[in-house]
């Protein structure tokens, strides 16, 4: 479990703010009579008495916000996905199932991932699949293939029934000529008029 950049960022300079505070509390503590909050004729919200608000408020701020951090670091339920077996329960991660779309999707050369997001939803398991395609073959049958390629892989596997695999092809800049989805040349080829 890792926390976002921001909180890492946030904690730090928390700690290092709490850190300050406590040394001037300290300080203020030893040296309390020479610091004046306010002197005679000043209204009440002075510079001093401004500041030690401010670092009040800053260290509620940060405490409130490490209180509820246990509760932001719990990986949420959606990164597992959830199966019944007969004896009980098994509970496989998101990064696992893309791990096995991934090796069982680098079979095929007509097809090379670009990105790859899992989603467990209510509804079930949805695959997005970003691809580079090979641009002489039939991209419908392609992409059928590998959808049911996918969707048996991850049955096959993990016992997990896709709901939904959605294929989005970026590119089309690469040739294989190995692929049973090749497209003939002779029908690529314009027929000249007679």
């Amino acid at each position: 479990m890792k926390l976002k950049f921001t909180h890492t960022v946030v904690l730090f300079i928390g700690a290092l703010l709490v850190i300050l505070i406590g040394i001037a509390i300290i300080f203020g503590s030893l040296q309390f009579n020479e610091i004046p909050i306010r002197t005679e004729g000043q209204g009440f919200f002075t510079l001093t008495r401004i500041g030690l608000m401010l670092a009040g408020i800053l260290t509620i701020l940060f405490g409130v916000f490490c209180l509820t951090l246990p509760h932001r670091v719990k990986q949420p339920k959606s990164d597992f996905v959830l199966q019944k077996t007969p004896t009980g329960e098994m509970r496989i991660s998101v990064h696992a199932i893309n791990s096995i779309i991934q090796k069982s999707l680098s079979q095929h050369d007509e097809i090379k991932i670009q990105d790859l997001l899992v989603h467990n939803t209510k509804r079930g398991v949805e695959v997005d699949l970003r691809a580079a395609i090979a641009n002489n073959i039939n991209i419908p049958k392609a992409v059928e293939e590998v959808q049911k390629h996918v969707k048996q892989q991850l049955l096959a596997t993990s016992g997990i029934d896709a709901k939904e695999i959605r294929v989005i092809i970026e590119k089309a800049d690469h040739a294989d000529n190995k692929s049973r989805f090749k497209v003939d040349q002779a029908a690529l080829d314009l027929k000249k008029e007679g």
